[in-house]
């Protein structure tokens, strides 16, 4: 019985990062194409939902993505709660693991969302506008500037541990003792990708930081806010090419683990 749970475990697993990272190799493809002036585009995930809609058998490949990032999701909420018994009993540490499977549980079920909602005549959209919605509502109340700093402060400290992970080289912990020749290859694309998210996220925590400073929704502009907001700089089509390049690395960096990684819990 074990073994079998074990193994659908694995399979969720492994078809959910495998699909984590194909959708972050497009993000970062459609964003470099963006950057040296090929078409693209820069909205991100949402991009992707919508670059799917318009191909043929598009519909196909939105529920394929769908099922992928659901897999993903109930795959992190496994991690979330396995071993329950030992919850109350656990270090900081752990505790620590179990409440970040569980938010990326919460942010790949919505994904899985975007790319589904096509599928029952729904809108992929850019989730821009519904962010500034909420972000307005926030605005109104007087402890809502208050929510959205600790909000920004939860995304600050999601781009210092994506940095964090990028330099101390952890997330190869996920490889097997004995990845053979691909462990230069993995480690090489786990840090330029963990990098660019980074980056991503620490622009996200500042359009958020404008919007409590000017009292304004509209000051948070998302995804692609952040990638429009690289090109302002000097050589900013450089920087975001760079950022792509990243992302396209944290995409071949997941469907790596995917396919040379065995799944093992919460120890």
């Amino acid at each position: 019985m074990e073994n079998s749970q074990n193994s659908t475990i694995e399979r969720l697993r492994a078809a959910g990062l495998f699909t984590k990272g194909v959708v972050y190799g497009l993000v970062g493809i459609l964003t470099a194409m963006f950057a040296i002036g090929m078409g693209g585009d820069i909205k991100g995930v949402s991009g992707i939902a919508e670059f799917f809609r318009k191909q043929p058998g598009g519909f196909v490949l939105l529920g394929l993505t769908a099922l992928g990032l659901a897999a993903y999701a109930l795959w992190r909420l496994y991690e979330t709660f396995s071993n329950s018994d030992a919850i109350f009993q656990e270090d900081e540490k752990k505790t620590g693991k179990r409440l970040r499977y569980f938010y990326s549980a919460v942010v790949y079920g919505l994904l899985a969302y975007t790319f589904a909602k096509p599928l029952f005549g729904g809108s992929s959209g850019s989730g821009g506008d519904s962010k500034q919605d909420a972000l307005g509502m926030l605005l109104q109340q007087s402890w809502g500037v208050y929510v959205i700093g600790v909000i920004a402060l939860l995304v600050i400290g999601q781009a210092i541990y994506q940095f964090y992970r990028a330099y101390s080289g952890k997330f190869m912990k996920k490889l097997d003792e004995h990845p053979g020749q691909h462990y230069k290859n993995i480690k090489r694309a786990g840090k330029i990708g963990y990098t660019s998210r980074g980056i991503v996220f620490a622009l996200i925590a500042f359009f958020l930081y404008r919007v409590i400073n000017m009292h304004s929704a509209e000051a948070f502009e998302g995804t692609k806010g952040a990638m429009q907001y690289l090109l302002k700089f000097e050589y900013g089509h450089i920087l975001l090419a760079a950022v792509a390049i990243g992302l396209i690395g944290y995409g071949i960096f997941n469907m790596m683990v995917a396919r040379y990684t065995k799944y093992a819990t919460l120890g």
